[in-house]
């Protein structure tokens, strides 16, 4: 064996180990994503939406409260794309702002009602016994309300505004997310991994957290962009019925509400805010159905 003074030197140096950016898995993952025509076309979609209801009002310095005279239900033009409404505000910073605020409630709502249910799902899967008994009956007894009923019995009791329906819908997201997350668990406890875990001494938090989170997690990132998508809907829902943000603050359901008088006269002051709802509901389908197909080796290697 060679122990000339190169291999003395190369046996000292300490063993270099080769360091993986912590951005590279969720970089892959989009690259793998933007691949496909839906996946890209939705990607594309949101980013676009995102930038008109984010940067848009950033840019833009038109009041979203202006009313300029003689303006009234104006056509679009350059200098109001999507019109104007009956007070003569400009319509395109409005559905802006309004999306912004929609979406924002949508998304405090679903991440939300999420992480408890994620939370209650994984202790009554893992545990079993009475907690998954008491869990599942709290969960039962949730989803014998339903969704909007709820929502309206909140707002009734708080009062009507962005934070009390946000805080209705999570509620509403605690059920299916806890039946979501229990149902994955008791899927993935019988592996080998998690018996190989607990041989060695693993506490349960994490078994959960460093194994069975990671292996349920395709599951909740197929069925997130279907829960952003109802939570927007109830959240447009009942700003039509007048339950989410008070005027002259502009949500989507709020200016749904507002063209509806004016369907035949000002056809846009409509087209806007249900092309914007429609189109965001259309992405995150996609979206949905793309994830899945990437996450799902069945559907996969039928594809």
């Amino acid at each position: 064996m060679d122990t000339g003074p190169l291999s003395m030197e190369a046996a000292l140096q300490p063993e270099r180990r080769t360091t993986r950016l912590p951005l590279a898995a969720p970089l892959r993952f989009l690259r793998r994503l933007a691949t496909d025509p839906r996946g890209a076309g939705a990607l594309t979609v949101l980013f676009i939406l995102l930038v008109f209801g984010f940067i848009i009002p950033l840019v833009v310095t038109t009041s979203p409260f202006e009313s300029v005279r003689g303006e009234r239900l104006l056509h679009p033009s350059w200098k109001h794309p999507f019109g104007t409404d009956e007070l003569s505000r400009d319509l395109f910073i409005r559905n802006a702002i309004g999306f912004r605020s929609t979406l924002l409630s949508g998304l405090f709502a679903v991440v939300g009602g999420w992480l408890v249910g994620i939370s209650l799902g994984y202790t009554a899967g893992y545990r079993g016994g009475l907690a998954d008994t008491l869990i599942s009956r709290s969960v039962d007894t949730l989803l014998a309300f339903p969704g909007i009923l709820l929502a309206v019995l909140l707002i009734a009791w708080f009062g009507p505004g962005l934070t009390s329906l946000s805080l209705a819908i999570a509620i509403f997201n605690i059920p299916f997310s806890t039946r979501l997350a229990r149902a994955a668990v008791l899927r993935e406890i019988v592996r080998d991994y998690v018996l190989a875990a607990q041989t060695i001494g693993c506490s349960g938090s994490r078994v959960l957290l460093r194994h069975v989170s990671i292996n349920t997690f395709g599951v909740f990132a197929v069925q997130l962009p279907i829960a952003i998508v109802n939570s927007i809907l109830i959240i447009a829902a009942l700003g039509f019925l007048g339950l989410g943000e008070q005027p002259p603050n502009p949500t989507l359901g709020g200016l749904l509400f507002d063209g509806r008088r004016f369907m035949r006269l000002a056809w846009w002051y409509l087209l806007a805010p249900a092309s914007i709802v429609a189109v965001f509901m259309l992405s995150l389908n996609f979206l949905s159905d793309v994830l899945s197909e990437m996450l799902d080796p069945v559907r996969r290697g039928r594809g």
